[in-house]
């Protein structure tokens, strides 16, 4: 059975539009990202659930902003890279693809908006010994004095796929009473997650109605491509592509957002250098070497 590849952001508002609901169904986007980077176990649940994650914060980014969300633990040591566009593409990066059972970790996440280059919003928050629900409420709480109920929730199948990853905020507006607030959902977001998002599938959220306001779909799509790639090389300039073309005959670079990757051959290199001002003749051409992992491939 092929799995659906799309996820989906919906926001929404609940109690006479007291407050605001974030809604996030990211099974396919959690699966590409898991596949493209061989994560398994622990890791896989934990790249969803940061994934997951870093689409509620994503809730503001309109049109060509992107976040770029970032987690750095140091206990477990893992690292966590997610951007996610307005307009619903995002990619992802997590390492290692192996990790010991955890379920809490230690370190830091920040969050840095930005559109055409141009820094928006940058915000940091600390993570002790917290689960990415705990992390998320802490960095909204201390970075956006936000006051809000976070639940996010990964699983795997017996064959390690992402068969659920998804995550709710309930976020008080500053009118909203916080003691009303708290009663009304601190025991249904501590509830079983699934039942809870069925209940808003239905239109209900702690047994009050929800308002749906926009939802956009979420895609796993890099910005990396064979241009960008071309683009990168004839910046590195003639020497260098000279070497590549003469040591190893031909090229081969791996985006480190989606592991895709780009080979070039010797007759790709000799038109490179052709155009940036050096043509000459191809000689014997050998085995195809790698320049490695580049990371800014997929930038704008």
């Amino acid at each position: 059975m092929s799995l659906p590849r799309i996820g989906r952001l919906v926001r929404s508002l609940a109690c006479d539009r007291a407050v605001r609901v974030l809604v996030v169904v990211a099974d396919g986007p959690a699966r590409e990202l898991c596949l493209r980077h061989s994560l398994t176990g622990s890791a896989a649940i934990a790249a969803s659930e940061g994934l997951v994650a870093a689409v509620l914060l994503s809730s503001q980014v309109k049109g060509e902003e992107r976040i770029a969300i970032e987690v750095h633990a140091e206990q477990p040591r893992f690292a966590l890279t997610v951007d996610v566009w307005g307009d619903g593409p995002l990619r992802a990066r997590f390492t290692p693809p192996q990790l010991p059972a955890f379920s809490r970790f230690s370190g830091f996440l920040s969050a840095i908006r930005t559109l055409d280059g141009r820094e928006l919003y940058r915000g940091v928050a600390e993570v002790q010994d917290e689960t990415f629900e705990g992390a998320l409420t802490r960095f909204l709480t201390n970075s956006e004095q936000v006051d809000g109920r976070v639940r996010i929730q990964a699983e795997l199948d017996e064959q390690g796929r992402v068969i659920f990853a998804a995550g709710m905020l309930v976020e008080r507006f500053p009118d909203t009473d916080p003691e009303s607030f708290a009663v009304l959902f601190d025991a249904p977001l501590a509830g079983d997650f699934k039942s809870l998002m069925t209940a808003f599938a239905f239109g209900q959220l702690a047994g009050q109605p929800v308002e749906v306001l926009d939802a956009r779909d979420l895609e796993f799509r890099c910005t990396c491509s064979i241009h960008r790639v071309e683009s990168m090389l004839r910046a590195l300039g003639a020497p260098e592509l000279r070497d590549m073309l003469d040591k190893d005959g031909g090229a081969e670079i791996t985006c480190h957002f989606c592991n895709e990757r780009y080979v070039l051959k010797a007759q790709d290199l000799q038109r490179l250098l052709a155009e940036v001002g050096e043509v000459g003749e191809v000689g014997e051409v050998g085995e195809v070497g790698e320049v490695g992992e580049v990371g800014e491939v997929g930038e704008e």
